[in-house]
């Protein structure tokens, strides 16, 4: 039996909960990427922003550390720490965190951009202009070289509907970058 509640997008436009992610179809796997990035917007603004942060603080000559959590492990960094993963890969041999941090350091402009297009989409969608945006999702987390075009509505449908999900905490994890090496 399917579920025929609605999610609430903006004032009474809603979309059924069983519209996302769009299964069978070639978006499928670009809206559970979406979504999955989305559930963690919190966490992932600030993982990008710690680098911000600490080019800021060494450019103070002041110290400054960003705890990481992932899963139940943690570990913290320092300016020095964050700033050398930056600009260099991980190497063989480095703490599973170490690689994990580098490789979504790596990739924040992934996860920001996407960021800044829900907002440009809601912006869009009231000023009654068009907007597309192209969703590429970077490939040190997934084989694939796919990408997807969506529209402002579709953008704000998805936002609606990871929202329901985080609110009833139903959570899929963030995924894995592919080049992790187990030391």
């Amino acid at each position: 039996m399917q579920n025929t509640e609605n999610i609430v997008v903006y004032g009474n436009y809603e979309v059924k909960l069983n519209k996302y992610p769009r299964k069978n179809t070639e978006k499928e796997l670009t809206d559970i990427i979406i979504i999955i990035f989305l559930m963690h917007e919190d966490f992932l603004k600030k993982l990008a922003y710690s680098f911000d942060e600490a080019i800021k603080f060494h450019n103070e000559c002041k110290e400054y550390f960003y705890l990481f959590k992932f899963g139940k492990e943690s570990r913290n960094y320092n300016t020095k720490n964050i700033l050398y993963f930056r600009e260099n890969p991980p190497l063989r041999n480095l703490h599973i965190l170490d690689q994990i941090y580098y490789y979504y350091l790596k990739n924040k402009n992934f996860y920001i951009n996407l960021f800044e297009a829900i907002e440009n989409a809601k912006k869009a969608h009231f000023e009654r202009r068009d907007l597309s945006y192209r969703i590429i999702p970077p490939t040190d987390f997934y084989d694939k070289n796919i990408s997807q075009t969506y529209s402002a509505l579709e953008l704000m449908e998805i936002n609606s509907y990871a929202q329901y999900l985080i609110n009833n905490k139903i959570i899929k994890e963030l995924p894995f970058p592919k080049y992790i090496e187990f030391v």
